[in-house]
């Protein structure tokens, strides 16, 4: 009986370990050449077989913030990173003010803007900018940014789309400055205003598949 009952164990493990594993849907992601001109998608270290982590890397200019919506192929879902949004700050941007206004709660004086979330068609909307004239504009050298996909539930293998719908960042050479320093007294001359807008930008995106 005890031979029988081991047998029967042994059987139900190694069915359960082909059912299992086996058919978990994988990512793989190839980036886009690095001599691409602009700005790129690209893997980074810490994904898995089942999670893919994409960084946004820029030119290598300096800017003072970037904004995109990107589209996903409806087998695939955004994964929440930091504070349940779908994308991750790794500190590129000061997106705080050098000098806080102390009369008013943090929470309104610090003018922070970095937000990210996933409209309808699968569409996350990400904008990540520092708003503090004050603070010089950073090098994109570096990730600016991350967001995480998986397979969504019942994904099939294949090919799977994945594009740059609208995509903006603000230049380096904007707002009002004196001798150096920010004037916020000053007004701004017409050369300045006009460089102060979002600037279309491209991002390139690798291929992308399910295996």
């Amino acid at each position: 009986m005890h031979t029988r009952l081991l047998a029967l164990a042994v059987t139900a493990l190694a069915v359960a370990g082909c059912s299992g594993g086996g058919n978990v849907a994988q990512l793989s992601y190839t980036d886009p050449p690095p001599y691409t001109p602009g700005w790129r998608l690209v893997k980074n270290a810490s994904s898995t077989p089942t999670r893919l982590v994409l960084d946004l890397v820029g030119p290598g200019d300096k800017s003072r913030g970037v904004g995109f919506n990107l589209q996903a192929d409806p087998r695939l879902r955004f994964v929440p990173l930091d504070d349940g949004m779908p994308v991750h700050d790794t500190g590129v941007f000061e997106l705080r003010s050098l000098l806080p206004d102390t009369d008013v709660p943090a929470d309104l004086g610090e003018p922070v803007y970095f937000a990210g979330g996933v409209m309808p068609g699968n569409v996350l909307t990400v904008g990540i900018f520092q708003k503090d004239r004050g603070v010089s504009a950073k090098s994109t050298n570096l990730p600016v940014l991350s967001i995480a996909l998986e397979v969504a539930p019942g994904g099939q293998p294949g090919p799977l789309a994945l594009s740059v719908l609208k995509a903006r960042a603000i230049p380096e050479d904007i707002g009002g400055t004196v001798n150096g320093g920010y004037d916020p007294q000053a007004v701004l001359p017409p050369q300045v205003i006009a460089k102060s807008h979002l600037q279309p930008i491209h991002i390139a995106v690798g291929n992308l598949q399910v295996n």
